[in-house]
């Protein structure tokens, strides 16, 4: 008497299972086969994208890394859109799922704020390219010669071979001046000589130092003129073109030939001091 009902008991629970196998159980199988198809699908296509926006980007000449982060989202988008599917399919909550996942992008997002910002400043840089590696620049307070071009950051490396790191951000929101992106560069010396000094003889002999520096364009053609009166004497302006590359050390070089030239023509190199 005892033993019966929990034999009518075993009995029940053996037909609930049976029944939920029956019907349930069939139907929650067919809907993880399908999460599974979905996801293994949803992974094809991420690779079939990526790797068709990353041909198609590099084919327009872009930055490398411009295509390889742009065709990394995408992938991670593609497949985490293929993820939310396959987890709908099984009985996932996908609304809570989705809200958990922004909750955690914005979390990550205001965390990493600065990071973002150097990002997105690095895929200008790359996309618009206001310099080149090898180019000569002043980004803010810094100059030197472009090294590298991070995602993150801008590596520069200065005339005594000290290497700058510059956030992305900061080089997007300051002042850029990029010396090598013309050909040519104009050179401009002030040159000061005494009110008692013969004028157009110091004219003749400033023009005679200009043509014999032979890395000195002819065109456009460089002058001497009368720039200013200033305390110190009269203020002459010598302006010469030269290519980008050369305007170091031609300047230099005219610098020490006009020296030369008024001491040996007799000529006052005028300067007030300060």
């Amino acid at each position: 008497m005892i033993g019966e009902p929990l034999q009518v008991a075993e009995l029940t629970n053996w037909q609930r299972a049976s029944a939920y196998l029956s019907t349930d159980g069939i139907r929650f199988v067919e809907h993880l086969v399908a999460a599974l198809v979905i996801i293994v699908i949803g992974r094809w296509v991420a690779r079939g994208l990526a790797r068709i926006t990353r041909t198609l980007i590099l084919r327009s000449k872009t930055d490398a890394a411009v295509a390889a982060f742009v065709s990394d989202v995408i992938y991670v988008a593609v497949l985490v859109f293929a993820v939310v599917s396959a987890l709908g399919w099984v009985g996932f909550d996908t609304t809570s799922f989705a809200a958990v996942i922004a909750a955690a992008g914005l979390a990550i997002g205001l965390a990493l704020q600065g990071s973002l910002a150097n990002l997105a400043s690095g895929l200008l840089l790359l996309v618009f390219k206001p310099f080149r590696v090898g180019d000569s620049v002043e980004i803010g307070a810094s100059a030197g010669t472009v090294e590298e071009i991070h995602v993150f950051s801008t590596l520069l490396r200065t005339a005594d071979n000290v290497q700058i790191h510059i956030p992305n951000n900061q080089v997007t929101q300051g002042v850029i001046k990029n010396f090598s992106a013309k050909e040519q560069r104009r050179i401009e010396l002030l040159v000061n000589c005494g009110y008692d000094d013969d004028l157009p003889g110091v004219k003749q002999l400033l023009a005679g130092l200009v043509r014999l520096e032979g890395r000195v364009l002819g065109d456009p053609a460089p002058s001497v003129t009368v720039n200013d009166f200033v305390p110190a004497g009269v203020q002459l302006a010598v302006r010469v073109w030269v290519k980008s590359g050369d305007f170091a050390d031609v300047r230099a070089a005219l610098v020490e030939r006009i020296k030369l030239g008024f001491d040996e023509h007799k000529f006052k190199l005028a300067y007030r001091a300060p």
